[in-house]
């Protein structure tokens, strides 16, 4: 699953869903679903309802098992890019996921045709793209993380590797623009650098230098849509000293060049 707006939203129907592979992504995913059923693996089987709210956080290997009638209300967001990370409090309840609780939470029945309408809003807002579009996306993005919050159980208390890894993704997330490696994240977590190596590959699918590639392109996706820094100082900034390096990455990442994103995805001017 890849994205390419630091919140995408989308409004699908599926009379019958057949069994997905197992998948991860960079992205953080809430999604709604109105109507039918849907049976997913995230650890164990998960049988998901209407008015239910599920969240997977970004990195966290998840198989969608087989759904009917369904209508289901989703997004998607780049966490670092709207200057979140699973340390604020209206990401608790993606952090508690990470940390071995149960993804789905049930939306009480008077709640959902609210969450319903700001799906409906960031919707039509992605489709006018104005100057401030990217702050009323990110507007109604929290409201929907707060009513994820009001739904989710009481906070869960983590342990093992499930915990390492979210410490280590949080460290990364927070210091990827600096000259940090696994050596560095090992250090922050208190781990040897080949055993953080090995849980977080593990447990994500991808390893610790993927991640800090991958938090430096969320963050030049950011520049690209929110200012008119030229793509060599974007390089530079998010730590490419060679720019072509840096296109090869991110047109492997994306699939087009940064140039070609930003004429695709500008949110607004710098």
């Amino acid at each position: 699953m890849e994205f390419g707006l630091p919140i995408e939203v989308g409004h699908e129907f599926f009379e019958r869903m057949e069994p997905h592979p197992h998948a991860s992504h960079t992205e953080h995913v809430l999604t709604l679903l109105v109507r039918g059923r849907l049976r997913m693996e995230h650890g164990g089987l998960v049988e998901i309802g209407p008015g239910a709210v599920t969240l997977v956080p970004a990195g966290v290997p998840h198989r969608l098992l087989e759904g009917e009638g369904m209508e289901v209300w989703w997004l998607a967001f780049c966490a670092s890019c709207v200057e979140l990370d699973e340390s604020h409090p209206l990401m608790s309840s993606f952090r508690q996921v990470r940390l071995g609780a149960l993804p789905m939470f049930q939306l009480p029945p008077e709640r959902l045709p609210y969450c319903v309408k700001l799906m409906q809003e960031l919707q039509a807002e992605a489709a006018q793209s104005t100057p401030e579009s990217f702050e009323v996306m990110r507007s109604l993005l929290l409201l929907l993380l707060r009513e994820a919050k009001r739904a989710a159980p009481l906070d869960v208390s983590g342990g093992g590797e499930q915990s390492l890894v979210s410490d280590a993704l949080a460290f990364i997330q927070q210091h990827s623009l600096e000259p940090i490696s696994l050596r560095d994240v090992a250090e922050a977590v208190h781990r040897s650098p080949s055993y953080l190596a090995s849980v977080v590959k593990n447990k994500t699918g991808y390893s610790v230098g993927e991640w800090i590639s991958r938090s430096r392109l969320s963050e030049a996706c950011s520049r690209l849509a929110h200012t008119d820094e030229p793509v060599d100082r974007i390089a530079s900034r998010v730590g490419w000293n060679d720019v072509t390096h840096f296109i090869r990455q991110f047109k492997k990442a994306y699939g087009i060049t940064p140039a070609a994103w930003r004429k695709e995805n500008r949110m607004h001017g710098g």
